[in-house]
Formats: structure tokens, sequence, C-alpha cells
């Protein structure tokens, strides 16, 4: 479904990505876990072409892409829905006109449809009753599940998350997390940067330790959780055990 091959990327003379080779299956779901600087949201970017490798190559559901082919590049970035840290919502919508946009100015649906097909997503992430509120007037967390239901809308065959909890609060964390668990049961393929370790535990199929730009460990999440190799995957989940404390 996605596989990324000797993928490196440079901004300037730093380079931040230093050969990655990595799988997704289909139905997978796969997290991406470390420390901040990583490597992570880039290399997640670079799934659906918002950051092009300086080297290597991606393919994400049989597409694949060239730096200097902007075709190519949004044929693959048609592969995925991508949710974003802060949401990206636009202001001056409703929250089933942001859902709706992509439907009727990508997928040239008309308005109608496109409502109806607005309000099943929004119904499927909780937020019936929301609809017609604009987003500041929603949470952060019911703003981000507007955003993930923007990105269903679609029908993408990946879902790409970037840390989608870590702009909320606390208590606003599990109304998200409780939609991408929805989804994973579903069967749906996703890639998930986050900092959230005990969901990562609980929803991943592989977890993949990015250190310095590089994979350090990748495996089922009970190998990479309790039983770490190597000393930075250790380090790592020591400093994250003590902040949760």
């Amino acid at each position: 479904m996605i596989e990324l091959k000797n993928i490196k990327k440079s901004f300037g003379d730093k380079e931040v990505i230093k050969g990655v080779d990595l799988n997704v299956n289909e139905g997978e779901v796969v997290t991406l876990i470390g420390r901040s600087g990583s490597g992570k949201t880039t290399l997640l970017r670079m799934m659906n072409a918002l950051e092009l490798p300086t080297e290597g190559q991606v393919w994400v559901n049989g597409e694949t892409y060239t730096n200097n082919d902007k075709k190519s590049q949004i044929r693959v970035r048609k592969q995925s829905g991508m949710v974003f840290q802060n949401y990206n919502l636009f202001p001056h919508k409703t929250a089933i006109e942001n859902v709706m946009e992509g439907l009727i100015v990508v997928k040239k649906m008309n308005k109608q449809d496109a409502r109806k097909r607005a309000e099943s997503l929004l119904e499927k992430v909780g937020l019936t009753n929301v609809k017609d509120q604009h987003p500041s007037a929603l949470s952060g967390g019911q703003q981000q599940r507007v955003a993930i239901a923007r990105a269903l809308a679609m029908n993408p065959k990946v879902m790409l998350f970037d840390e989608p909890t870590s702009a909320l609060d606390p208590e606003l964390v599990n109304e998200v997390l409780r939609v991408i668990k929805e989804l994973a049961r579903e069967g749906m393929t996703m890639v998930i940067v986050t900092h959230e370790m005990r969901f990562a535990k609980e929803v991943s199929d592989k977890t993949v330790f990015i250190h310095e730009g590089v994979i350090g460990e990748e495996g089922k999440p009970s190998e990479i959780f309790e039983h770490p190799k190597s000393k930075d995957l250790q380090r790592f989940l020591n400093v994250i055990q003590e902040q949760e404390i």
C-alpha cells in the first residue's frame, strides 16, 4: 500500500532523513514515534508529496511521483487523506461546509449529494449536532473530528495523521482517539505520527521508532514498548514514562 525506498531529505545543508525504507501493508495501522525533530513529520509529509525527497522513491497504492512532475504528485496525493496538528479548517465555513468543500470543488459533486455525504460523515465522527457551527464555536476536539470527516470525504485509500492530538487539552484527546480507533477497526490503512504512547500500543499493528533521521527500531507494539533493544529507544521510553508520572 505504501512503500518508501531509500528516502533521504535535506533542508539546505541539514540532512533530516538519512535513508529510510518502510512498508505499510493494506489495512495496517503504523505509528511513528520518536523525539521532536527526529524526522517523523517530514517522513509523513513525503508520503503525500507535501514534502519532496532529496533522494529515493515513494509509492502509495501503486502510484509514485517525481519531484519535477506536479501531476504525479497530485495523483499520489489523491490516494491519501491528511489530518494536521492544527486542523486547517476554513474559518469562514461551517463544519458541514468544510466537509462539503472537497466534494464540490475536487469531486465535482452537486451540492445536494455533497451535503448528504458530509452529513453521514459528521454523524460518523459524532458531530451532527454542530454541523452548522463555524470552527471558532467548536472545541479543539470537535475541530479535529471535522478535519477527519473532511479527509474521509475524499474516499482515501490511506489516512495520514500528523500528531492529531498534540494541540488538544488532555480531556479532549480521547474523543479524537476514539474516532481513529473506529477507523482502525474498519480496516483503514493509517500512518500516525503520535506522542500518545498508550494509544500507539492499543491501535498499532506496527510501531516505528524514528531516531535522528533513520529507523532506530520497528516491530509489534509489544516488542517496541516492552522489549526495546536499542539504548536510544530505551532512553526515549524512559523520558516519556517520567513525563507521564
